[in-house]
């Protein structure tokens, strides 16, 4: 490898984590000429990133980029939105240039910088970023100095000063994070679960395992895993773990007796708790035992989630049942079919009118199926609506289906159906890139639709290659 192809950095798709790479490359005594900032789109808008890019750094760019973007670089950067298959991440591996993630960027950072920095990091299908919201409370509650960042949160390579002076790093990182995230060697490393998705983005479902697998990657004795009672994937991993590994949801680690138990040791009753779904006792468990091994105590934990509130549009009634006696509930967080599926079980007293769909992403609904028995209706809608009003009709769905080509319509045929008593549940079990530019503004346009708002104009948002939005 020559020097100048050693020197050589490309930041590749300038999204949020793209463009805070690249900030965080200039800061640490890298030159102008040393970075070069791409992305496989060429569109207005990011026309107008490059040329801000171009002002403020003096950073070359190059947007629609091919393998030719590659000469003279020495390792690659990759945002989370470019799928592994991309031409000039494949031509990449072909000629034995490493690919890092930004959070790979920033915990190297970290590292150089010869900081001890404790963290604790999180990944699953489902509830990482309630659990790391968890985890940030129970601290909080015990006077802990921390940050938390990856994924949902703001950019770990962007906030490297804050995150030395705290001392503690709460990471929520999803598979495309991890697939380019070599030996993190994380003190606290969780799995949640492992549910298929994002097969639009994974080569395949066991590709995706090891990518969630990869957070227990460079643990040691020293080091504490956490899986799931209930995960396939984390309880064969299990075994082989080098840390010290507690399965949440057995032994001392579970709900018992209207307890929830740590190590062992009674932390809050169940009754007292803001929240009640056995998904979120789960997260519960899982954030405290995380939070307890960077120092919290039991009545930290008991304080922090007592005061727990379940972030927007995770199961969020947005239109109570005042005049109609329907109530009307926002899980527009509910991206994958496995979310789905723990949403309907969580109103097995009452009919649902489900909305499915949005954007494709190829994902197999199997799961959500043993619940449809208390649906009233599902109306399929969006990109990906065809294909599941179809496979309602192939698992043998007895109520009624309906097809419509938006959010907007699927809430009047929702109004349409739904009698006193039921719930209109957004679960859309899909990505929302089809109509919007992310799960938030999709939950936000459903409350307004469904408090009987207009429909809102203008075309349909699209997130940029670098985008952090609705990753598993």
């Amino acid at each position: 490898m020559n020097a100048e192809r050693a020197e050589k950095t490309l930041v590749y798709g300038l999204g949020e984590s793209g463009l805070a790479a690249v900030r965080v490359l200039l800061e640490r005594g890298g030159s102008a000429d040393a970075v070069l900032a791409a992305d496989r789109l060429d569109n207005e808008g990011l026309r107008e990133v490059a040329r801000k890019l171009r002002e403020a750094s003096g950073v070359r760019t190059e947007l629609g980029a091919g393998a030719d973007v590659l000469e003279g670089v020495g390792r690659v950067i990759a945002s989370p939105g470019v799928r592994p298959a991309d031409e000039v991440l494949r031509e990449a591996e072909r000629r034995n240039i490493p690919v890092l993630s930004e959070v790979a960027l920033g915990l190297e950072m970290l590292r150089n910088s010869g900081s001890e920095v404790r963290v604790s990091a999180v990944t699953g299908t489902n509830g990482k970023t309630t659990v790391a919201d968890m985890t940030s409370r129970i601290l909080r509650a015990a006077g802990l100095s921390h940050v938390v960042a990856g994924n949902s949160w703001k950019v770990l390579s962007g906030s490297l000063e804050e995150v030395r002076e705290a001392g503690r790093l709460v990471l929520e990182v999803s598979s495309f994070q991890l697939h380019y995230l070599p030996e993190p060697g994380f003190e606290v490393a969780a799995l949640l679960n492992v549910r298929p998705d994002h097969m639009n983005w994974h080569a395949s479902f066991e590709e995706y395992v090891r990518d969630k697998l990869n957070i227990f990657s460079g643990q040691t004795e020293d080091s504490l895993a956490l899986v799931s009672a209930k995960d396939p994937a984390g309880l064969e991993a299990a075994p082989d773990l080098l840390a010290e590994t507690v399965v949440v949801g057995e032994g001392g680690t579970r709900v018992s007796e209207g307890w929830l138990l740590v190590g062992g040791e009674r932390v809050v009753a169940v009754d007292e708790l803001p929240f009640s779904e056995p998904h979120n006792l789960e997260n519960a468990l899982f954030a405290a035992s995380a939070a307890m091994r960077l120092g919290a105590g039991a009545e930290a934990v008991r304080e922090g989630l007592l005061g727990y509130r379940l972030k927007p549009h995770r199961m969020q009634p947005v239109r109570r049942e005042v005049e109609d006696g329907v109530l009307w509930v926002d899980d527009s967080k509910a991206t994958n079919p496995a979310a789905v599926a723990a949403a309907l079980g969580s109103f097995a007293d009452r009919p649902v009118v489900l909305l499915l769909g949005g954007s494709e992403k190829e994902t197999d609904f199997a799961e959500v199926a043993p619940h449809l028995g208390g649906c009233r209706a599902v109306i399929c809608y969006g990109e990906a609506g065809e294909r599941l009003h179809r496979w309602l009709g192939e698992v043998g769905y007895a109520g009624e289906a309906r097809l419509v080509a938006g959010l907007a319509a699927a809430v009047e045929a929702a109004r349409e159906v739904a009698r006193a008593g039921d719930v209109v549940l957004l679960s859309p079990g899909c990505a929302s890139f089809d109509e919007f530019s992310g799960y938030t503004e999709r939950g936000e346009v459903f409350a307004r639709l469904a408090a009987g708002g207009a429909t809102p104009g203008g075309a349909p948002g699209r997130t940029p290659s670098g985008a952090q939005s609705e990753r598993p």
